[in-house]
């Protein structure tokens, strides 16, 4: 009896043009906004690769006048010397000099998108994807990037992810809200529940046979996804990823019908159980949501960026009148770099590494209360994340794209490591004074993202996701027992 119905139940609702729109739509929407996402990720790596080339023509023009110079002291037997520092105009170029070129040129640290980048936006559109970095202060660097809570909830980009939480489940209550209430109106409830079949066999036909054609434009719409605005293919880390969006997915979707047959077994009419549904979404999908960032922003409230940016020129202000102690401080931290000779205090490039050092000593307290703060809003939202379906979707989903606030926090924290690195590099030759030769532009270091472990994101994503699947399975098991008590006749 149950195939029966159920296979009725299926040719019904294809045969309805109703429930035929609403499956358009749905895929539309899908579609419409992987594609968006795929602009809106195009237009941050063009972005990141406009400054990779032109940094590379900055390198390629400095190295350039480095072959002439080395060309002209072969040819003419003269002395191979190291250019003043940060002086042009003169006979010997700039970058012989590690110290300006340290200074000048930039070598961009980029963020690479994940597989499932256009899945998920997230914060992805008011996030620096390259960070420009040199031997002059990251702080400067970084405080480009927007500040704001780390879960955006509230609006966002019209991507995947926006359909799934949002729009998604409109269109499975649009053709839930009255799968028993329909029937009893019509007076055929009773008719159906005369022969050989319970009530909770009844219902669990109508949900299977909605679910699997809503879970069947899911699935082709996600794999059509994948396969045209998806990336690294033939990594297995794609694939994890795409595989923790489906997964999500499906029990996002499941909750919702469950909800459904919840309120369903309620034993009210269509109007009612509509009213009912949709107050139901805008409290989990969109009251929710916004009281947590309310709530995480408000306890753990970040500076502003005009804070920041104000603490930064005055720091840099007064680094500018006590330059010489800046100096001396410098020279007491790194030991290692102090030339000898008191004619080092004069040193144009020693009192600029020492002011930077010092603004960044100085800020350092602030910059690591801005992450520190975020991370603590980010820390919130994950403990209550499970008042709502929506957020621990919303987690999932960005983890899953790699739009998470954990992947772009461990992102800078690379960032910052690296532009050590640089940094020390050009300093010991500046120190030494070793002029550099257009063969040392090849040895300069570069930027190398390593991305995070497939077990990290499961392990950060695993909460979200058990936290969805207990809640589907609360409501299914609550909503198929209150059935027992559902009035088939109308009262």
């Amino acid at each position: 009896m149950f195939n029966l119905i159920f296979r009725h139940e299926t040719r019904s609702l294809t045969r309805t043009p109703a429930f035929v729109w609403i499956l358009g739509l749905l895929a539309a929407a899908m579609i419409f906004g992987a594609w968006a996402a795929a602009q809106s990720i195009a237009r941050q790596e063009a972005g990141a690769q406009a400054v990779v080339v032109a940094a590379s023509k900055q390198r390629e023009k400095m190295r350039g006048a480095v072959v002439a110079y080395e060309k002209k002291t072969a040819a003419t037997g003269q002395a191979y010397e190291v250019a003043a520092f940060n002086h042009a105009g003169g006979a010997v170029p700039a970058g012989t000099n590690a110290g300006t070129v340290g200074s000048t040129l930039v070598s961009p640290a980029i963020l690479p998108p994940t597989g499932l980048a256009a899945f998920a936006v997230g914060q992805g559109d008011i996030q620096l994807s390259y960070i420009p970095v040199n031997s002059n202060s990251i702080i400067s660097a970084t405080r480009d990037a927007e500040i704001g809570n780390p879960v955006n909830l509230k609006r966002g980009p019209f991507d995947l992810s926006f359909v799934v939480i949002f729009l998604l489940p409109i269109f499975i209550l649009a053709i839930s809200y009255d799968m028993l209430s329909s029937e009893k109106e019509r007076g055929t409830l009773a008719m159906v529940l005369s022969h050989p079949v319970s009530l909770r066999k009844l219902m669990l036909s109508k949900v299977v046979s909605r679910a699997m054609i809503i879970l069947a434009v899911i699935v082709i719409a996600g794999f059509g996804a994948l396969l045209t605005v998806g990336g690294d293919l033939g990594l297995a880390d794609t694939w994890a990823r795409f595989g923790l969006w489906m997964v999500a997915t499906l029990l996002y979707s499941l909750f919702w019908f469950g909800l459904a047959v919840l309120v369903n077994a309620l034993s009210q009419n269509s109007a009612t159980n509509g009213v009912v549904l949709a107050g139901a979404w805008l409290v989990l999908v969109v009251v929710a949501p916004t009281l947590v960032s309310v709530l995480a922003t408000t306890v753990y409230p970040a500076p502003s960026r005009f804070e920041f940016i104000t603490a930064s020129r005055v720091v840099q202000t007064q680094v500018e009148k006590d330059y010489m102690k800046a100096l001396d401080k410098y020279f007491y931290d790194h030991a290692e770099f102090a030339p000898q000779g008191a004619a080092s205090e004069a040193d144009f490039l020693a009192t600029s590494l020492a002011k930077n050092a010092a603004v960044e000593k100085a800020m350092t307290p602030l910059f690591n209360q801005f992450r520190g703060q975020l991370a603590k809003q980010d820390d919130m939202v994950a403990q209550v994340q499970f008042v709502s379906p929506a957020i621990m979707m919303q987690r999932v989903l960005n983890d899953a794209s790699g739009a998470s606030a954990a992947r772009y926090s461990g992102f800078i924290d690379q960032v910052v490591a690296y532009r050590q690195v640089w940094t020390d590099h050009f300093t010991r030759r500046f120190v030494a004074q070793t002029p550099l030769r257009s063969a040392d532009y090849a040895a300069f270091p570069s930027f190398q993202y390593r991305e995070e472990a497939v077990g990290d994101l499961a392990g950060r994503s695993a909460p979200s996701i058990l936290g969805l699947l207990a809640l589907m399975t609360a409501v299914m098991v609550g909503a198929f027992a209150a059935l027992r008590r559902y009035q088939v006749a109308a009262r």
